[in-house]
């Protein structure tokens, strides 16, 4: 069998084309592959039949695409030119080695070339082709610092991060169950502030028409969840932050914080675990912690025996709560014990527990009592031992200086003297000559009229506080 020899050089030639008809023209599969062929050690003159195979191994292996066949190439001195085509997707990126036959007039049959001959990186421009979304050309356009793609979408897989170097906005593919997109300083290897949408519109999430800045549509399940671990090193540990900002010059307005509005529901829903569900805090005076209107301004709902509907707590003392209108209630339990009104009084600061009697040198005004069985007793001062008034009543033109709440009836602490007598429970008290102490009746006839109440307490000697039921007669 005679023996053929072929040096091979392969390389792709791309015809410079005008850009009209690089156009219309589509580039196909095929490419050109150049060699030198030798016979009985010399170089080749005339034609031969060369059939080209492609294949994914060196040896063995499987054959990848259809078999080329070029009839009567012409070798000139050695050289020959042949275009074999494989069909589309023949180079995907992984190794190929083509096998090579020749038949010369004469031959008794074609002659496998070996080895195979691997196939370098120019027949390789057909990956681009032959790659999803490929055309032979790029899809991109550069135009000069820009970078532009127009024929469709652009998907990014896997994640690659932290990368080496470089500073801007970065895309990564990610894991199974997230993609990443975030503005990172890997010069520094600092966080930057990722802007989305800045100098443009409205930013949709779930709609393609956003009618504000940030727009979120779902259906079912929640809209926007923002969670947040306190910290001691935070000033602030909060969710979500809402302000609303007066704005300048003479178009300039009032905004709202945080708005919500539902149609069959809640319009804002807090739930806390262990603390305050929903809080309104002013900072400023005549401002609103927590403003309700136009119907029930305020409503607090308790669904056990145990809980409290609503609570107003004014921890410096002041008013807790103030109904500026009628107050209805079905049925009012008041933790204190005695009803009072503020009246002015002559002595400025009187002590909680004692006896005022009216004021005959000021219409309106008591004084403490300092006459024994007085007709002009008025009651007590409330607030002794701790023991606070249920009610107290005031009038809008009395202020706090110069005023006492006046225990008219119930229950309240008495400063008493009991040096003419003791006083047991049960006994009736009066006024006595030692101002603002009361003291048991042992008169009848003068207590007429001059009766303060009845003691529930016993005090055997000298001058101390009384239980009294208030009870003027």
């Amino acid at each position: 069998m005679r023996r053929l020899f072929l040096l091979l050089a392969a390389c792709l030639l791309y015809a410079m084309l005008p850009t009209a008809v690089l156009a219309q023209t589509p580039l196909g599969n095929a490419f050109t592959y150049q060699g030198q062929l030798k016979k009985a050690g010399l170089p080749y003159t005339g034609t031969a039949s060369i059939s080209l195979s492609l294949w994914d191994a060196r040896v063995d292996g499987n054959q990848i695409g259809t078999t080329s066949v070029q009839l009567d190439v012409p070798v000139s001195q050695g050289v020959f030119t042949v275009m074999p085509d494989f069909g589309p997707g023949a180079f995907e990126g992984s190794g190929r080695w083509m096998l090579i036959q020749v038949e010369t007039p004469g031959d008794a049959g074609p002659t496998d070339l070996d080895p195979r001959q691997p196939l370098t990186a120019a027949p390789y421009a057909l990956y681009s082709k032959s790659a999803a979304g490929g055309g032979g050309s790029s899809q991109w356009v550069s135009d000069g610092p820009d970078l532009t793609y127009g024929a469709g979408g652009v998907g990014i897989t896997g994640g690659s991060s932290p990368f080496a170097s470089g500073k801007g906005v970065f895309l990564e593919g990610g894991g199974p169950a997230y993609s990443s997109i975030f503005a990172f300083d890997y010069d520094t290897f600092s966080p930057l502030a990722l802007s989305l949408n800045g100098p443009g519109g409205n930013v949709g999430i779930g709609t393609t028409t956003p009618a504000a800045k940030l727009d979120v549509v779902k259906s079912g399940g929640y809209g926007i969840q923002s969670s947040v671990t306190g910290r001691l090193s935070s000033a602030n540990n909060v969710a979500i932050v809402a302000n609303g900002y007066s704005g300048a010059g003479v178009f300039g307005s009032s905004a709202v914080g945080l708005l919500a509005t539902s149609t069959d529901s809640r319009a804002v829903a807090g739930i806390s675990t262990n603390y305050i569900a929903v809080s309104g805090d002013c900072t400023s005076a005549l401002t609103y912690g927590f403003l309700g209107t136009p119907t029930e301004g305020v409503k607090g709902i308790a669904q056990t025996v145990g809980a409290i509907g609503g609570i107003f707590a004014n921890t410096a003392g002041g008013v807790a709560f103030k109904a500026d209108g009628l107050a209805q209630v079905r049925t009012l339990q008041i933790l204190g014990a005695d009803l009072a009104e503020s009246f002015p009084v002559k002595e400025p600061a009187v002590e909680p527990g004692t006896v005022l009697m009216l004021d005959d040198s000021a219409d309106g005004r008591l004084r403490v009592a300092d006459e024994a069985y007085s007709r002009r007793v008025a009651g007590v001062v409330s607030g002794a031992n701790g023991l606070d008034a249920a009610v107290v009543l005031k009038g809008k033109s009395y202020d706090n200086e110069g005023h006492a709440a006046v225990a008219l009836s119930g229950r309240v602490w008495v400063r008493c003297d009991a040096t003419s007598g003791p006083i047991h429970t049960g006994d009736l008290l009066t006024t006595s000559a030692t101002p603002g102490l009361a003291m048991a009746v042992r008169d009848r006839d003068r207590a007429f009229g001059a009766i303060l109440g009845k003691a529930m307490t016993t005090l055997e000697t000298g001058t101390g506080l009384v239980l009294v039921l208030v009870n003027l007669q």
